[in-house]
Protein backbone atom coordinates (compact mmCIF):
# COMPACT_ATOMS: atom_id res chain seq x y z
CA UNK A 1 0.00 0.00 0.00
CA UNK A 2 1.18 3.25 -0.99
CA UNK A 3 2.17 5.57 1.97
CA UNK A 4 1.03 9.02 2.18
CA UNK A 5 4.05 10.97 2.09
CA UNK A 6 4.33 8.60 -1.14
CA UNK A 7 1.22 9.56 -2.59
CA UNK A 8 1.49 13.14 -1.67
CA UNK A 9 4.95 13.35 -3.37
CA UNK A 10 3.68 11.54 -7.03
CA UNK A 11 1.22 13.77 -6.96
CA UNK A 12 3.59 16.58 -6.72
CA UNK A 13 5.69 14.96 -8.95
CA UNK A 14 2.88 14.52 -11.71
CA UNK A 15 2.44 18.53 -11.11
CA UNK A 16 6.70 19.20 -11.63
CA UNK A 17 6.54 17.05 -14.60
CA UNK A 18 3.66 18.73 -15.95
CA UNK A 19 5.85 22.16 -15.39
CA UNK A 20 8.82 20.78 -17.24
CA UNK A 21 6.18 19.38 -20.42
CA UNK A 22 4.90 22.93 -20.65
CA UNK A 23 8.59 24.48 -21.35
CA UNK A 24 9.77 21.83 -23.20
CA UNK A 25 6.90 22.13 -25.40
CA UNK A 26 6.94 25.76 -25.41
CA UNK A 27 10.90 25.28 -26.76
CA UNK A 28 10.58 22.51 -28.98
CA UNK A 29 7.95 24.86 -31.10
CA UNK A 30 10.02 27.66 -30.24
CA UNK A 31 13.81 26.32 -31.49
CA UNK A 32 12.37 24.41 -34.23
CA UNK A 33 13.16 20.84 -33.07
CA UNK A 34 15.40 21.08 -30.25
CA UNK A 35 14.77 20.48 -26.44
CA UNK A 36 14.97 23.04 -23.47
CA UNK A 37 14.76 19.88 -20.88
CA UNK A 38 15.15 16.87 -23.11
CA UNK A 39 18.64 16.25 -22.79
CA UNK A 40 18.73 12.73 -24.67
CA UNK A 41 17.22 13.90 -27.61
CA UNK A 42 19.64 16.60 -27.92
CA UNK A 43 22.72 14.33 -27.17
CA UNK A 44 21.62 12.22 -30.31
CA UNK A 45 20.86 15.29 -32.31
CA UNK A 46 24.36 16.57 -31.60
CA UNK A 47 25.77 13.30 -32.65
CA UNK A 48 23.94 13.46 -35.44
CA UNK A 49 25.09 16.95 -36.71
CA UNK A 50 28.20 16.15 -35.77
CA UNK A 51 28.27 13.10 -37.85
CA UNK A 52 27.30 15.67 -40.81
CA UNK A 53 30.03 17.96 -40.18
CA UNK A 54 27.45 20.39 -39.37
CA UNK A 55 29.21 22.47 -36.49
CA UNK A 56 26.93 25.56 -36.72
CA UNK A 57 23.54 23.22 -35.40
CA UNK A 58 26.47 21.33 -33.26
CA UNK A 59 27.60 24.43 -31.42
CA UNK A 60 23.48 25.45 -31.00
CA UNK A 61 23.07 22.16 -29.40
CA UNK A 62 25.89 21.87 -27.54
CA UNK A 63 25.29 24.79 -25.92
CA UNK A 64 21.70 23.69 -24.71
CA UNK A 65 23.50 20.72 -22.98
CA UNK A 66 25.96 23.24 -21.30
CA UNK A 67 23.53 25.71 -19.61
CA UNK A 68 21.00 22.15 -18.93
CA UNK A 69 24.27 20.94 -17.02
CA UNK A 70 24.88 24.54 -15.29
CA UNK A 71 21.44 24.74 -14.44
CA UNK A 72 21.37 21.26 -12.95
CA UNK A 73 24.37 22.26 -10.22
CA UNK A 74 22.89 25.40 -9.37
CA UNK A 75 19.93 23.60 -8.32
CA UNK A 76 21.86 21.14 -6.12
CA UNK A 77 23.44 23.99 -4.76
CA UNK A 78 20.16 25.77 -3.74
CA UNK A 79 18.99 23.01 -2.63
CA UNK A 80 21.94 21.98 -0.40
CA UNK A 81 21.72 25.43 1.03
CA UNK A 82 18.28 25.29 1.59
CA UNK A 83 17.73 21.78 3.39
CA UNK A 84 14.62 21.07 4.28
CA UNK A 85 13.04 23.68 2.46
CA UNK A 86 14.55 23.48 -0.80
CA UNK A 87 11.69 22.51 -2.94
CA UNK A 88 9.87 25.49 -2.39
CA UNK A 89 13.87 27.58 -3.17
CA UNK A 90 13.96 25.70 -5.85
CA UNK A 91 10.94 26.36 -7.16
CA UNK A 92 11.42 30.01 -6.55
CA UNK A 93 14.26 29.68 -8.94
CA UNK A 94 12.82 28.23 -11.89
CA UNK A 95 9.87 30.41 -11.57
CA UNK A 96 12.42 33.64 -11.69
CA UNK A 97 14.23 32.19 -14.45
CA UNK A 98 11.54 31.14 -16.34
CA UNK A 99 10.06 34.86 -15.84
CA UNK A 100 13.37 36.11 -17.10
CA UNK A 101 12.95 33.80 -20.66
CA UNK A 102 9.52 35.11 -20.81
CA UNK A 103 10.58 38.92 -20.16
CA UNK A 104 13.16 38.05 -23.21
CA UNK A 105 10.48 36.77 -25.53
CA UNK A 106 11.22 33.12 -24.81
CA UNK A 107 14.87 33.38 -24.66
CA UNK A 108 15.85 29.44 -24.49
CA UNK A 109 19.24 30.04 -22.03
CA UNK A 110 17.30 30.95 -19.35
CA UNK A 111 14.48 28.21 -20.06
CA UNK A 112 17.16 25.65 -20.11
CA UNK A 113 18.67 26.92 -16.82
CA UNK A 114 15.17 26.40 -15.07
CA UNK A 115 14.91 22.84 -16.74
CA UNK A 116 17.87 21.73 -15.38
CA UNK A 117 17.60 23.46 -11.48
CA UNK A 118 14.09 21.91 -11.57
CA UNK A 119 15.70 18.00 -11.04
CA UNK A 120 16.50 19.09 -7.58
CA UNK A 121 13.38 20.15 -6.78
CA UNK A 122 12.23 16.64 -6.10
CA UNK A 123 14.19 13.02 -6.33
CA UNK A 124 12.01 10.68 -4.21
CA UNK A 125 8.44 10.24 -3.41
CA UNK A 126 9.13 8.47 -0.03
CA UNK A 127 11.35 5.35 -1.39
CA UNK A 128 10.08 5.42 -4.74
CA UNK A 129 12.60 7.24 -7.21
CA UNK A 130 10.73 10.27 -9.63
CA UNK A 131 12.11 11.14 -12.73
CA UNK A 132 10.78 15.30 -13.62
CA UNK A 133 12.44 16.32 -16.98
CA UNK A 134 12.63 12.93 -18.26
CA UNK A 135 10.82 9.98 -18.43
CA UNK A 136 12.98 6.81 -20.23
CA UNK A 137 13.84 5.97 -16.49
CA UNK A 138 9.83 6.42 -15.09
CA UNK A 139 8.99 3.56 -18.13
CA UNK A 140 12.08 1.47 -17.81
CA UNK A 141 10.54 1.10 -14.17
CA UNK A 142 7.06 0.85 -14.89
CA UNK A 143 8.07 -1.95 -17.92
CA UNK A 144 10.40 -3.37 -14.88
CA UNK A 145 7.20 -3.76 -12.70
CA UNK A 146 4.72 -5.05 -15.26
CA UNK A 147 7.55 -7.57 -16.10
CA UNK A 148 7.81 -8.64 -12.26
CA UNK A 149 4.05 -8.13 -11.78
CA UNK A 150 3.21 -10.75 -14.82
CA UNK A 151 6.33 -13.20 -13.72
CA UNK A 152 4.87 -13.18 -10.05
CA UNK A 153 7.35 -11.46 -8.70
CA UNK A 154 5.85 -8.02 -8.12
CA UNK A 155 6.16 -7.11 -4.01
CA UNK A 156 3.51 -4.05 -4.62
CA UNK A 157 1.80 -1.59 -6.85
CA UNK A 158 4.21 0.51 -6.73
CA UNK A 159 5.59 0.41 -10.51
CA UNK A 160 1.99 1.69 -11.24
CA UNK A 161 2.50 4.33 -10.19
CA UNK A 162 5.74 5.35 -11.95
CA UNK A 163 3.18 6.49 -14.88
CA UNK A 164 2.25 9.19 -12.77
CA UNK A 165 5.24 11.41 -13.70
CA UNK A 166 4.80 10.22 -17.11
CA UNK A 167 0.95 11.44 -17.70
CA UNK A 168 1.78 14.93 -16.40
CA UNK A 169 4.87 15.35 -18.26
CA UNK A 170 2.21 14.91 -21.36
CA UNK A 171 -0.45 16.51 -20.27
CA UNK A 172 1.61 19.51 -19.91
CA UNK A 173 3.54 18.91 -23.11
CA UNK A 174 -0.10 18.81 -24.17
CA UNK A 175 -1.22 22.13 -22.72
CA UNK A 176 2.02 23.63 -23.88
CA UNK A 177 1.54 23.43 -27.64
CA UNK A 178 -2.08 24.42 -27.50
CA UNK A 179 -1.33 27.39 -25.52
CA UNK A 180 1.90 28.29 -27.83
CA UNK A 181 -0.25 27.46 -31.25
CA UNK A 182 -3.39 29.70 -30.00
CA UNK A 183 -1.00 32.55 -28.12
CA UNK A 184 2.33 32.06 -29.29
CA UNK A 185 5.67 33.25 -26.97
CA UNK A 186 3.38 34.98 -24.09
CA UNK A 187 2.80 31.41 -23.20
CA UNK A 188 5.70 30.94 -21.44
CA UNK A 189 4.20 33.03 -18.76
CA UNK A 190 1.89 29.85 -18.29
CA UNK A 191 5.09 27.62 -16.38
CA UNK A 192 5.95 30.72 -14.86
CA UNK A 193 2.50 31.10 -13.15
CA UNK A 194 2.43 27.27 -12.60
CA UNK A 195 5.81 27.23 -10.53
CA UNK A 196 4.93 30.34 -8.30
CA UNK A 197 1.52 28.55 -6.92
CA UNK A 198 3.61 25.02 -6.52
CA UNK A 199 6.53 27.32 -4.89
CA UNK A 200 3.79 28.85 -2.82
CA UNK A 201 1.95 25.51 -2.04
CA UNK A 202 5.09 23.77 -1.28
CA UNK A 203 5.55 26.16 2.27
CA UNK A 204 2.41 24.55 3.11
CA UNK A 205 3.67 21.06 2.80
CA UNK A 206 6.29 19.06 4.48
CA UNK A 207 8.99 17.81 1.99
CA UNK A 208 8.54 14.51 0.32
CA UNK A 209 12.02 13.79 -0.60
Amino acid sequence: MTKPVEARGLVLAGFLAALAGIVDAIGYLHLGGLFVSFMSGNSTQLGAALGQNDLADAGSIAKLILFFVAGAAAGQAVAAFAGGRHLTWVLVIVGLLLGLAAALEIAPEPMVLAMGALNASLRRAGKIPVSLTFVTGVLVRFGQGLGDFLTGHATGSSWLLQAIPWAGLIAGATLGAFAYSRIGEPAIWLPVILAGLLAACSVAIPNPG
